[in-house]
């Protein structure tokens, strides 16, 4: 059956790993859409293609650093000279430093988080808007993947929230402006099973492990949520309860989350709460 993004051109960021990789082969076999994957790592881009099999026709890619701004300048350039015109950018690329308090985090950490979370999306969208072209019936798309710590901020966690609620100010904003004239969305997944905590390797084995949920079923949701051209998605039970949270209770909220972290005593949050966690070990 026929959807709005069938047979036409996806631009996708991060598409080498976790949700970017399951919303690639989604698009494609699903959805019979053609896929531009964005990513840096080239092993990981060609065992997507292999991976697709008889559909890898549909998927082309790119090894670029979406955060530097002339990436997506001269990536714009090569399109528009190809005569391509992309129906839909996806802005999926991020990336997640470790649990750690604000004065532990070196302030180039915080510089380059902002940059692949937040400005990649801001440099794609001024470098892709003049070929991002729809129909008649259906505008051509924006959309921007966030976090639940863009709607409920998470104690350890401040260049990463702060990227993803960039982010959602960014998005917002731009819905306002191209109402009526493209689609934008963004969305706010839960915890998933990705590659995105690969630096911090207190994680492993974690709470966090235990309530994320696999990026392939994540993908299917945000597909759907994408097809039927949803402006705003919470995904996952705990987005929707973080995001329920700050609507109800913005400040005592977070010291909630705050309270359950800490007595939690995990080692995912050793960096963030050190006395707890030393203490614990002593206990122990």
């Amino acid at each position: 059956m026929k959807n709005w993004i069938f047979d036409k051109t996806i631009v996708l960021t991060g598409a080498s790993g976790g949700i970017g990789r399951e919303l690639t082969k989604l698009f494609i076999t699903k959805y019979h859409a053609n896929v531009i994957g964005i990513g840096r790592n080239e092993n990981k881009m060609l065992s997507l293609k292999e991976e697709l099999g008889e559909n890898a026709a549909r998927f082309s890619y790119r090894l670029f650093d979406v955060s530097e701004k002339e990436n997506w300048v001269r990536f714009a350039a090569e399109l528009t000279e190809q005569g391509t015109s992309v129906a839909l950018l996806v802005n999926n690329a991020g990336a997640f430093p470790s649990f750690t308090r604000i004065e532990n985090t070196p302030t180039e950490t915080t510089e380059r988080i902002m940059r692949i979370n937040y400005f990649s999306a801001v440099y794609a969208v001024n470098a892709l808007s003049p070929i991002l072209v729809g129909e008649r019936k259906h505008k051509p798309a924006i959309i921007n993947v966030a976090s639940s710590a863009a709607l409920c901020t998470v104690v350890g966690t401040a260049a990463y929230s702060a990227s993803k609620a960039a982010l959602k100010g960014f998005t917002e904003a731009l819905q306002m402006e191209e109402k009526g004239k493209r689609y934008v969305g963004i969305v706010y997944p839960g915890t998933t099973k990705t590659d995105l905590f690969r630096d911090d390797k207190n994680t492993e084995n974690s709470a966090l492990d235990l309530i994320a949920m696999p990026a392939a079923k994540m993908a299917k949701k945000i597909a759907r949520k994408i097809l039927r051209k949803r402006r705003r998605a919470v995904v996952g039970w705990d987005a929707k309860l973080m995001n329920l949270t700050a609507k109800l209770s913005p400040v005592k909220g977070l010291g909630i989350i705050r309270f359950v972290m800490k007595k939690s005593k995990s080692k995912v949050f050793s960096e963030v709460f050190p006395e707890e966690y030393t203490a614990n070990n002593k206990e122990d």
